[in-house]
């Protein structure tokens, strides 16, 4: 119906004052042949209603069952705020979309503004800011597994590091903190440009047939970059993982998907003809909305809480000791191995932290010798083979092969050991975690990175014995090498919380926050120099007590998740050998 004499009447049920509403009927009118045809484009279907319910009574039921594991490892490594303001954004953007396709002839276009204003910002930073968080891990897992197990290897040419990702400064200099608070100021501006768009612009205040105006420009441009700019580099990145990566499928899969709902948003709210039809009933723009709320609820909040169940199901049957994931530490063989493993889990940071603890309390432990002369021999014998291999590469691949071929030769140590500790029982009279760990604080392992830091004066001298003068010395009883040994722990104290706890952290764990801020503030306090409120030695047994918190809940951490997952699968691996002979 082209002409003006035949066109369709304006209906009656609609409010020939709102603006909106001619809009709709000045665009729609050629393409409907009666009034009822335009009154019915304004509503939705039943389907739409039920499918809308159920997907609402899914996302409430999913995200309200995986905060009753706040607490749990996984979700607080993972970031348990990022998850709340997804949840937030998803609720927000749901109920608005949901409600609005429903009574698009009488909704509030100022709450429409409002909910979109606070919920875009919120939702998608949530979900970037999620895929980053599993970026970040397994980037940061891939350096430490590279600079701890493969230091010598041809291989280190060709692994991560040598590769140009695109979030790489995200990974290395944002954290948490700072995205949540750029969050909230985005919100806050949201909020003040939604109260001051309400008096400038008639059309925010109508109520009913809402559309897109330039007051809605911030939602956007937030859209566009989100759907049209990140999700194609985050899908750019991920295929830059390898397949050790365990979310990559999964995170593709929801960039993908998420990209598609947005071209359908897009696109279903731009194209006349398709708004002007009865399939706007069933699938109206808002359906899009719901579909990506829906993809992120199973894709993130399905998935994580699957793995927190899963997880928790296995070790209510672990009968894998604490004591014996200590000792398989301990293991030079078995510790590799476990890297290997600690690598596809994304959490190598967290058994390099335990070596790492193991060496800084040996600084402590007055009762052993510092270094004895085979250590020292090996610091220097390192130190040369640091030079050899500028020079010599390809000797130092071969002797990398002999290492990697001995590693195999006895990778079922730990296949024995993790089935002996599973065939036995955690009982009563066994040590608790919370024992061992503190017989583990008074117990020293190795000086924390003496080839870091004091390689320059070991390589002046020129036999065992001159090493050994020159570490003597730092460690005599008087007051003067006390001070001496005070600046030498202050040196490695210093080290260790910028490798581990740190912000930007090369190497960073995962523990409360209470305790990042104790361990924070005691370092503060013990590097003043002008702190006269404690004698060395008192600032000296504090240092030696200053990570034992975070030592206690990384181990423990890695006993009921990747020690337990390890476990699992040697003694599944050994049922299949079991089983095919």
């Amino acid at each position: 119906m082209n002409s003006t004499t035949s066109r369709t009447n304006f209906p009656n049920e609609w409010d020939k004052n709102n603006e909106g509403a001619k809009e709709l009927y000045d665009m729609c009118y050629e393409y409907v042949e009666n009034p009822k045809d335009l009154e019915d484009m304004s509503g939705t279907s039943p389907f739409f209603i039920i499918f809308g319910f159920v997907i609402f009574i899914y996302i409430i039921t999913v995200n309200i069952w995986l905060l009753c594991y706040y607490k749990s490892y996984i979700f607080n490594r993972q970031c348990v705020k990022y998850y709340l303001c997804m949840i937030f954004g998803t609720l927000v953007l749901f109920i608005d979309a949901y409600i609005l396709e429903i009574y698009y002839g009488s909704y509030p276009c100022f709450v429409h503004h409002f909910f979109t204003s606070i919920g875009y910002p919120t939702y998608f930073f949530s979900i970037g800011f999620i895929i980053i968080k599993y970026y970040k891990y397994y980037y940061k897992s891939q350096i430490a597994y590279f600079n701890s197990f493969l230091k010598y290897s041809e291989d280190n040419q060709n692994n991560i590091m040598e590769k140009k990702f695109i979030f790489k400064k995200l990974y290395t200099n944002i954290n948490s903190k700072q995205v949540l608070n750029t969050l909230v100021i985005i919100n806050i501006f949201s909020i003040i440009y939604s109260i001051i768009i309400y008096f400038v612009d008639p059309w925010i205040k109508e109520y009913g047939f809402c559309s897109l105006k330039t007051a809605y420009l911030p939602q956007v441009l937030e859209f566009v970059v989100f759907m049209f700019l990140f999700l194609p580099l985050a899908l750019i990145e991920a295929l830059k993982f390898d397949d050790k990566f365990k979310m990559k499928k999964i995170i593709i899969l929801l960039v993908i998907l998420n990209i598609i709902y947005g071209f359908g948003f897009f696109s279903g709210s731009q194209l006349n003809k398709f708004n002007c039809s009865k399939l706007i009933q069933y699938i109206p723009p808002g359906f899009f909305v719901i579909l990506s709320c829906f993809t992120s609820t199973n894709l993130l909040s399905e998935t994580m809480l699957k793995d927190i169940i899963h997880l928790n199901n296995r070790n209510k049957i672990l009968k894998a000791t604490y004591e014996g994931m200590i000792e398989m530490l301990k293991d030079k063989v078995l510790f590799r191995e476990f890297g290997e493993f600690c690598r596809n889990e994304n959490c190598v940071e967290n058994i390099i932290f335990v070596q790492e603890y193991w060496r800084y309390k040996k600084l402590f432990n007055k009762n052993e010798k510092i270094c004895d002369q085979s250590d020292i021999s090996s610091i220097i014998l390192r130190n040369n083979e640091q030079s050899i291999l500028k020079s010599n590469r390809e000797s130092l691949t071969t002797k990398s092969s002999r290492e990697l071929s001995v590693s195999k030769t006895f990778a079922d140590t730990s296949t024995r050991k993790c089935s002996s500790e599973l065939s036995g029982s955690f009982n009563k009279n066994e040590s608790t975690p919370v024992q061992v760990l503190r017989r583990e604080s008074t117990i020293s392992k190795s000086s924390f990175d003496l080839k870091t830091n004091l390689m320059t004066r070991l390589t002046r001298t020129n036999s065992i014995a001159g090493a050994s003068s020159v570490i003597s010395s730092i460690f005599l009883n008087d007051k003067n090498e006390s001070k001496t040994y005070l600046s030498v722990i202050k040196k490695q104290a210093k080290d260790f919380y910028e490798s581990f706890i740190g912000i930007n952290a090369i190497y960073e764990i995962n523990i409360q926050n209470c305790i990042t801020k104790k361990i924070k503030e005691k370092l503060i306090i013990l590097s003043d120099d002008e702190n006269y409120d404690m004698t060395t030695e008192e600032k000296i047994e504090s240092y030696s007590f200053l990570f034992d918190k975070a030592y206690e809940e990384v181990t423990n951490n890695m006993y009921f998740n990747s020690y337990s997952n390890y476990c699992h699968q040697k003694l599944k691996t050994k049922n299949k050998k079991i089983i095919n002979k």
